[in-house]
């Protein structure tokens, strides 16, 4: 699994294996393989079974037992602090610091709206994904371009940047005396986004190179979304759809490459395939939430406004 292309790689290939899940837990990849298993029986039986919903409430499932207590995990939309909201399928959120918006959910795939300073990271969940450029009407709500375009509007709301030099809520370094690490961004509460798909169709490229489909077809959307004026931070960090995996890398001393969660600055796009794509990002997740410190939510701002329009 090697080479980075100018502006996106393809690693791998269809024979490419990672021998015992490349050292991830084996109860996770157990679970998660006994899971999706059982979506793909529901799907084949079509007795009571609604794709999208069936597999977002799973994968709300695996990761209420996979990631820390302190995580809440429930679908529904994210608010920012000037009212704007965006719906997401997933909403992973600090749950020791903040609430949801409509209280403390009953379930793990509950429907909140959660306020965008608690959120830790958000995932678009399909059932398929489909790739190609061109997806007949029925699938437009599936398609890859459809899942970035609604990760980009989350991550445009609104919430306060946390310095680099801050290393938990209200605690913070001498100002100017943390530097950004390699590969990851310049602010220390990225919003992490994520699309996760059990399966995966790219056209008349099904059967033949679907890695090298997906990197052409996220060029695209990519090069779009900058010429637009956008900053391509907006993007999915990661994308896990059946056996592909595209993750964000870079070039470390020694010419060795090593994945980041974030999109950064000096990142580029990475896509391996024949791997576990949702057991690896489930880590990558966890392994990103841990690394995010999350600002404060504005209450004082609210204050401040209630009171100004009481005067």
């Amino acid at each position: 699994m090697t080479g980075l292309l100018d502006r996106g790689a393809v690693a791998g290939g269809p024979t490419a294996r990672c021998s015992r899940n490349n050292g991830i837990p084996e109860d996770l990849a157990r679970r998660l393989a006994y899971e999706c298993e059982g979506i793909r029986a529901k799907a084949r039986a079509k007795k009571n079974f609604k794709r999208g919903h069936d597999f977002e409430a799973m994968l709300c499932r695996v990761l209420r037992d996979f990631l820390p207590e302190r995580v809440g995990i429930c679908r529904g939309r994210v608010v920012d602090r000037n009212g704007d909201a965006a719906d997401t399928d997933i909403i992973v959120y600090d749950a020791l610091r903040f609430r949801t918006l409509r209280g403390a959910p009953h379930a793990p795939d509950s429907e909140e709206e959660v306020q965008a300073e608690a959120v830790l990271a958000i995932i678009e969940a399909k059932y398929t994904l489909y790739a190609q450029a061109k997806v007949r009407d029925s699938n437009r709500g599936q398609s890859l371009a459809k899942a970035c375009s609604q990760i980009a509007d989350v991550k445009r709301l609104v919430r306060a940047e946390v310095p680099l030099d801050v290393i938990a809520s209200r605690f913070g370094l001498r100002e100017g005396s943390f530097e950004r690490r390699p590969g990851f961004p310049v602010i220390r509460n990225p919003l992490y986004g994520a699309i996760w798909a059990l399966n995966l169709e790219t056209g008349e490229l099904q059967k033949s190179d679907r890695a090298q489909a997906v990197s052409l077809r996220l060029q695209e959307i990519e090069d779009e979304l900058v010429r637009s004026g956008l900053p391509r931070e907006r993007l999915p960090d990661t994308i896990a759809a059946g056996d592909l995996l595209a993750v964000q890398a870079v070039v470390a001393p020694g010419g060795r490459r090593r994945v980041r969660p974030f999109i950064a600055p000096d990142t580029e796009r990475q896509i391996f395939s024949g791997v576990s794509g949702l057991v690896i990002a489930a880590m990558q997740l966890r392994g990103a939430i841990e690394d995010i410190v999350l600002g404060e939510e504005p209450w004082m701002d609210w204050l401040d406004a209630q009171l100004a329009a009481a005067e």
